[in-house]
Formats: C-alpha cells, sequence, structure tokens
C-alpha cells in the first residue's frame, strides 16, 4: 500500500536493500526503454489488428455471434423482446439456427457478443472480420495489463519483455485471433487484476475513480463469464497477501482497518455490475449469477479429445492433463521464465512490490490448481484456463527480468538478453511460418507439430477450413456456371457455410465421416476434428487422386478439399437397396479403383461377401481394411466374427475384448466374445459374458440358446432345459 500522494508506478527507493534492485535504477537511458515500450505496444497492437483478417471462423463463434444479436434485440427492445432465452427445442421448433443445442448458453454473460453485435452494426467489414478484429483488440488489451501489472512490479525492461513474451507466445495468439469466450474473459480478468492492485497501493488516499475501475472491470469479466465472481473474494486474497508480506517478511506495521472500506464497497458493487448487460442475470441479480455459476459448474461435454496417442473422452482425462498441455503448447522462452521466476521468488521477499508478484501468482495458479482439484471436465488443451496466461506471463518476464539483472551484476548484461532472444527465435519462426494456424503449435518435447499430430489435438477450433473455403471459392467455384448447383458436404457445415453466403449456387450441408459415400456431393471440405483417429494418422480419409487441397502445417494435414473420385459407390449403395447385390458388389468395386483406402467401403464388401457365404472373399476385403485402420470399432467387430466363421477362436477372442475395454457397455461384444470362448472350451468365462449380453433384448434369445449349450456340455441337463425353454427352444434329447 502506498504512502500518501505516491503514485501506483513509483521508483523503488534507490537506497532500498534489496538483492533485486530494479532496472529502473540501473538502466542508463531510461528515455530509451520507455521509446521501446511505446514501440512495442504500438507494433504488437498493429499486427495483431492486421493478422485478424487471415483467421477463420472458430467452433463456439457461430452460437456466441448468434446469442449476441438477441442480446442486442433485448436491450434495444427494452427487455420486451425475450428471443434471447429461447431453449434449443423452440429454436428448432421455429426452423431457425440453434445456437443453445446444449441450453446453457443463457449462463454466459455474452458482453462481448453484445458489444460485436453493435459493431457490426456500423463496421465497413463482413461480420465475422469485424469479430476478429475486436476479438485481437481484447487479445492486445490483456497484454496492455500485463505491461502495465510488470511494471508496478519492476520495471520498462520487464515491460517490453512481457508484451513480446506474450505476443510471441503462439498458442495465446492463435487464440486472441477468433476465441470468443476465452480471450475477452482473460482480458478483463487481467484488468481487473491491475485495478485491483491500482486502487489498494493508492489507498489510504482513493478517489472514486479508483472505485469504479475495479467495480467496471470485475463487472466486465462476470458479464463475460459468470467465473468473473471469483475476483470478487481476490480482492480479501489481495489483503492477504498484503498483509503477510508486509508483516511478516518485511516486518512493517500494517493497518488492517485501512481494507475494509474499499473491499466492501466494490464487493458488493462489482457483483451487481455483473448483471448490467447479461439478460439472464437482469431476471434477478441476487441469485441468478449464482444458479449461473451452479449450472455452468455441473455442466458437463464429453467430447472425444485425442491425448497421448488415444481418443479418450474428455470426462476421463488424467488429471495431469492441464498441466501437460500447458507444458507442451507453450514455448521454451515463456516455460524457461516462469521457472526462473520461481528461482528469483524468494529474493524478492524484501522488495517493496513483492505483495503484487505474489498476488499475481496466486491468481495464475489458484485457478489452475482448483479445476485440478474439483476434476473438472476440460478439453482443447488448456483454453478453459487461457485466463491464467496473463497472470503467468508476469510471472515469466518477471523471471526474465532478474535473469538479465543478475547476469548485468556479472557485467555480462548481454549473455542474459542473447539467452532471451535466441529462444525467441523459435516461436517467432512458427508464427511466421504456420500463419495463420498458429494455434497448433507443440514444442520439442512432444517432437514439435510432427510429433504431435494424431497424437494430440490439432486446430480443434477449426481455424483452417477458412483456407480451404478461401482456396475453392478462387480456383474450383470460377469452373461452374452461376446457373450451376455445387454440391459442398462439410463435417463442419455451421461453420463452412459462412464462407459461401456470397455464392449463391454453393450449396454446403453437413455429412458424418462414416457416411460420406452415401449421400450425393460434388466436393468435401473435411477437417481433422471429426476423424478417426487412425485416418489421421495415416492419411487415409485423403483419396489421393481426388483431394485438391490441403491446409497443411509442417505437412500435417488439418483440412481439404476433396472431390468427388466417383459415383460409383453411391450407384452401389441405390443397387443394394433394390437387393441387386451382385450388380453394387461390382460397383463397390469399381469404386475401390479410384479410391483403395476408404475402410468403409472396404467394411461393406467385407460384410455383404460374409451375409452370402463368401468367407474368402470377406476375409481378404477385411483383412486389407484392417492392416489400414486397426482401431476402427467397425473394422475390428466385422474382423472378429470373420474369425469367428475361420474358426480363429483365440484371433477373435483378442479382438472383442479390445472392443469391450473401449465400450464396456457394448452388449454384443459380450455376445461375440462367449462365440469365441466357447471354441477354446472356457465355458465358464462364457457363461458370464452371455449371461451379460442377455441384458440386450435383440440377442437375448440367441444368448440363453448358448448358455443352454454350455450347461449341456458341462453335464448339466436341468439348467440346460431351463435356459432352452428361455430361449424358446425344445429341449435336445
Amino acid at each position: 500500500m502506498a504512502k500518501p500522494n505516491s503514485k501506483v508506478e513509483k521508483d523503488i527507493p534507490k537506497n532500498e536493500e534489496s538483492s533485486n534492485t530494479t532496472a529502473e535504477q540501473i538502466t542508463p537511458n531510461q528515455s530509451l526503454l520507455s521509446k521501446i515500450y511505446l514501440f512495442s505496444l504500438v507494433a504488437v497492437f498493429i499486427l495483431m489488428t492486421v493478422m485478424s483478417f487471415s483467421y477463420g471462423i472458430s467452433g463456439d463463434e457461430v452460437d456466441m455471434n448468434e446469442y449476441g444479436k438477441v442480446i442486442l434485440k433485448y436491450f434495444t427492445s427494452f427487455g420486451a423482446d425475450h428471443s434471447v432465452f429461447r431453449t434449443s427445442e423452440e429454436l428448432r421448433s421455429l426452423q431457425v439456427y440453434d445456437y443453445n443445442r446444449d441450453n446453457v448458453v443463457q449462463y454466459y454473460g455474452g458482453l462481448f457478443d453484445f458489444v460485436c453485435a453493435i459493431v457490426n452494426k456500423i463496421s465497413p467489414f463482413e461480420e465475422y472480420t469485424t469479430r476478429h478484429i475486436l476479438t485481437a483488440w481484447m487479445g492486445f488489451l490483456a497484454i496492455f495489463f500485463v505491461a502495465k501489472i510488470i511494471k508496478l512490479i519492476s520495471s520498462n525492461q520487464a515491460s517490453i519483455i512481457a508484451i513480446w513474451l506474450m505476443f510471441l507466445s503462439p498458442f495465446f495468439l492463435g487464440h486472441a485471433m477468433n476465441n470468443p469466450k476465452d480471450i475477452p474473459f482473460a482480458a478483463t480478468y487481467i484488468m481487473a487484476i491491475y485495478f485491483i492492485i491500482s486502487m489498494f497501493e493508492r489507498a489510504p488516499n482513493l478517489k472514486k475513480l479508483d472505485y469504479l475501475w475495479v467495480i467496471l472491470s470485475i463487472g466486465a469479466t462476470i458479464n463475460i463469464r459468470v467465473g468473473g465472481i471469483l475476483l470478487i473474494p481476490y480482492l480479501f486474497v489481495f489483503a492477504g497477501i498484503y498483509f503477510i508480506t508486509k508483516k511478516y517478511l518485511q516486518k512493517e506495521n500494517v493497518a488492517l482497518t485501512l481494507f475494509v472500506k474499499p473491499i466492501f464497497i466494490t464487493a458488493i458493487l462489482s457483483y451487481f455490475a455483473g448483471s448490467l448487460l447479461w439478460p439472464y442475470a437482469l431476471q434477478n441479480p441476487i441469485s441468478n449469477p449464482l444458479t449461473a455459476l451452479s449450472e455452468m459448474g455441473n455442466f458437463k461435454v464429453n467430447l472425444k479429445q485425442i491425448y497421448e496417442g488415444q481418443k479418450i473422452f474428455s470426462g476421463e482425462l488424467p488429471a495431469t492433463y492441464l498441466l501437460n498441455s500447458f507444458m507442451i503448447t507453450n514455448t521454451f522462452v515463456v516455460l524457461a521464465g516462469i521457472a526462473l521466476g520461481f528461482v528469483f521468488f524468494l529474493s524478492f521477499r524484501k522488495n517493496s512490490k513483492a505483495h503484487i508478484l505474489y498476488f499475481v501468482l496466486f491468481t495464475a495458479v489458484f485457478p489452475l490448481l482448483y479445476i485440478i482439484y474439483t476434476k473438472a471436465n476440460v478439453y482443447h488443451a488448456w483454453r478453459h484456463v487461457l485466463f491464467i496466461f496473463p497472470s503467468a506471463i508476469v510471472v515469466a518476464a518477471f523471471g526474465w527480468n532478474q535473469m538479465i539483472l543478475f547476469f548485468e551484476k556479472m557485467k555480462v548484461k548481454l549473455v542474459g538478453i542473447g539467452m532471451f532472444f535466441f529462444l525467441l527465435l523459435e516461436p517467432t519462426y512458427f508464427i511466421v511460418s504456420s500463419y495463420p494456424n498458429t494455434i497448433t503449435y507443440y514444442n520439442q518435447i512432444v517432437g514439435g507439430v510432427k510429433g504431435a499430430y494424431a497424437n494430440y489435438e490439432m486446430d480443434y477450433y477449426y481455424n483452417s477450413l477458412k483456407q480451404c473455403a478461401d482456396w475453392f471459392k478462387k480456383t474450383e467455384a470460377p469452373k461452374y456456371k452461376n446457373t450451376d448447383t455445387i454440391w459442398i458436404m462439410s463435417n463442419a457445415a455451421h461453420i463452412l457455410s459462412n464462407y459461401f453466403t456470397d455464392h449463391k449456387n454453393i450449396l454446403v450441408d453437413y455429412i458424418r465421416y462414416p457416411e460420406r459415400n452415401q449421400k450425393k456431393w460434388d466436393y468435401l471440405i473435411m477437417h481433422i476434428a471429426l476423424i478417426p483417429l487412425e485416418d489421421i494418422k495415416y492419411e487415409l480419409w485423403l483419396p489421393s487422386s481426388s483431394t485438391l487441397y490441403k491446409s497443411e502445417v509442417q505437412g500435417k494435414v488439418l483440412s481439404a478439399v476433396i472431390k468427388r473420385p466417383s459415383d460409383d459407390d453411391l450407384k452401389g449403395f441405390e443397387l443394394l437397396q433394390s437387393n441387386a447385390i451382385d450388380s453394387a458388389v461390382i460397383h463397390f468395386e469399381n469404386y475401390l479403383k479410384k479410391d483403395s483406402n476408404n475402410t468403409s467401403i472396404l467394411n461393406l464388401l467385407s460384410n455383404i461377401f460374409m451375409q452370402t457365404d463368401q468367407v474368402q472373399k470377406a476375409t481378404q476385403f477385411i483383412n486389407q481394411s484392417y492392416s489400414l485402420d486397426s482401431s476402427n470399432m467397425e473394422t475390428k467387430q466385422l474382423m472378429g466374427v470373420i474369425s469367428l466363421q475361420n474358426n480363429d477362436f483365440a484371433k477373435a477372442q483378442f479382438l472383442f475384448q479390445q472392443i469391450l475395454n473401449e465400450n464396456p457397455q457394448y452388449a454384443k461384444g459380450y455376445y461375440y466374445l462367449g462365440v469365441a470362448q466357447m471354441g477354446t472350451n472356457q465355458l465358464d468365462a462364457a457363461l458370464n459374458n452371455f449371461n451379460k449380453a442377455s441384458q440386450d433384448e435383440s440377442i437375448r434369445q440367441g444368448s440363453y440358446k448358448y448358455m443352454g449349450d454350455i450347461f449341456m456340455k458341462k453335464g448339466n441337463p436341468q439348467d440346460a432345459a431351463r435356459f432352452y425353454k428361455l430361449a424358446g427352444l425344445d429341449i435336445p434329447q
């Protein structure tokens, strides 16, 4: 807490006894550093603004854009328009875009999206371009307040370090272009932290403006995401850290009574400010924010995530997921800075600004540990805790600045500066070479992008689709007349369709990857997010002869434009429906000549031959499919059933055990495993599995029949008779 008339960013007195003398004292040319500081801010602001034009629509952005529009309707109608409260069912019944599929969007404050909707009324740019500019500015705002905070703690030199550390962090930079949820929240979160610090540093000589900035910044954070309520107890945390640091580490007298008034005024008013531009909260400003906090805390979206080479449901990811994701998607220069921050952490305890550093560290560490402890459902690496990154950068910038000062004392200042700039080269090169797919960054702990590909999530926010759409409009669309209808199917149609609003002859619709051969389309524009893992790993989803364009990072495909290689697959399905099996087979085999790695068609042919008792041909096609993708559930099941027909019971048992390990609820897996175990005379195990399978009505009769067979083999005709009767069969004589 500063003395009366002190300034927030006052230099530490030169006679202060501290092993961490700041750069403010020892840098000979403060004017130069001030100019570099301002230049850095201006340069980063311009760069982020310009870069934002090249980024694509993100996965959540379409929903949040629509949400912002209905919030605008609510306020411009003075609360009369209640469309903002429509449920998913109501939206679907009205046959309008369902932006509330999970029925939770009302629990988001929506302030940023509301602002975007307002600005889009006057912006000369396309609506998503406008949103990306505003998102980039929020990212810059986060950088700006990080620089302000580290300047409070240290110096202009440390602020310059922080600016470039944060801007040259590919994970953050990628999100700062098109993430409408996490970046605005991160920006207002660190802004509120700055104004909390600033208010207490000015006490007891506080002005109304000091209170107002804290109230508005906390209120804005809550209006973006209800988790911003966490900032209110931070007022008490700062007071506690200040008291402990001053009284016990620096042996100073502290008057805690000075904290009471600012804490209670800002806490109460900030809570209500959090409802001002949030329609749901306005219905009951006292209880609804807490209801939203509870609902969002209990909200479970169980998405499959690629993690350490496997697809795992997000609810089953290990406790180490967040920390590990943070470690492998951050640059070494950031990680080294954080480590250095901890190295110099204790030696800074006598510094008059130590309490600020310790408070900022708390704002980074506590939310992360709390989320890990509560086993919250997280996915997409660590984007849900992106709001702690600005605080982490403060620690990292502090660490690097202290390292440079350490070398300066040893008269080799350039060593520290040289190390810093050397480590910045790698992320700088990546950002330039991967632009605009900067979000795909992984460091060398996992072998970079090439090592992480198909082992971890890549471009989970669908950014690369824009490159495919832009290429298509430039290269393929001009080949058609305006009167020609072009059918494009995609596994991300709700995003992709927004790129073709100015092309009325291009129709975009959704298709599931396994169904791509069953529907009519001229082109596929597919993204890796919903492609089977083995198909990603071996690029089986990319027909070599008909893949026209690939959006790539370091040779790894993120999304692609595929022209239909042949209509034979469609003709084959039409013939199957009319039961012309032989003719259908001919068309499917012809299709494979153009797309030989298509496991869906290979599996289909294998199944047809199995059903028509052509086991040898069925085996041939399933072996080919299994060699391409051994992880596919359908492939494994077909391989298992055909193995049973070939009396290869050991192989069948291995395959169905694998299937059940992945999906313990799959009743048919127990059924076929039981058949395989009967073949190897494991009668008790088979009996147990048939008992589990009998819970499924569709295979109950068959399960009871096999259980009767087992009891007959075991010499127990009484129990055998009971199960044969349940199966509706006569008792064998």
